[in-house]
């Protein structure tokens, strides 16, 4: 989210009851962001499963984080579900989008969010999250595609950098933990932020 665009929304809902997730993080704790969806058209898309892996002095957090499957939407199709493997039939205790938004806001508060490709997850929660509330996730945002992009181009500037999830994975040393699926996602993107971050690791 761009600065003026953040300020405008800190002046309308910054003292209401969403009112702390405005203000400055303190800084000791991020959260990986991931969600699944049907489709890759952040206009259309809808939500089937998010998570939020916390990375706190320095670890990975993947026992304390959230992962919250929806109910199943309309949209939902032989083609999406051959990529994240959740049926209909294993979203039927699924909760509603309002009660996934609310869950997600009160875990990942005010913190950091890390992800990769975090514009495709944010676009879709805006969606829903803008006409419920009236704003978009204030967070700021760490993009690991452009950690690694900056990494490489210092290592090989006149090379291009493969920006395929696994191979960055494979290239940091990380493991791919349940690829497609929100949680194992997000962990590994969680990974892959301390591999690009070593400072924080050693914290």
């Amino acid at each position: 989210m761009d600065v003026l665009k953040r300020l405008v929304q800190k002046r309308r809902h910054g003292s209401g009851p969403y009112g702390h997730l405005f203000r400055t993080p303190n800084g000791r704790e991020l959260m990986a962001l991931d969600c699944e969806t049907t489709g890759l058209d952040p206009r259309r898309a809808e939500l089937v499963s998010v998570a939020a892996v916390p990375i706190r002095e320095g670890r990975v957090r993947a026992g304390a984080a959230l992962e919250l499957h929806l109910a199943p939407p309309a949209s939902l199709s032989g083609d999406s579900i051959r990529i994240h493997r959740l049926r209909g039939v294993d979203l039927e205790q699924g909760v509603t989008v309002d009660h996934a938004l609310e869950q997600l806001l009160a875990f990942i508060g005010n913190r950091p969010l890390v992800g990769w490709c975090l514009d495709f997850d944010l676009a879709v929660i805006n969606r829903y999250l803008r006409p419920a509330l009236g704003f978009d996730l204030p967070n700021p945002v760490v993009e690991l595609s452009d950690l690694y992009r900056k990494r490489e181009r210092y290592r090989s500037p006149d090379a291009l950098p493969d920006l395929r999830f696994e191979r960055v994975a494979g290239k940091l040393g990380v493991p791919v933990i349940g690829r497609h699926t929100a949680r194992g996602d997000a962990t590994t993107a969680a990974l892959m932020y301390l591999k690009l971050n070593p400072a924080v690791a050693d914290q």
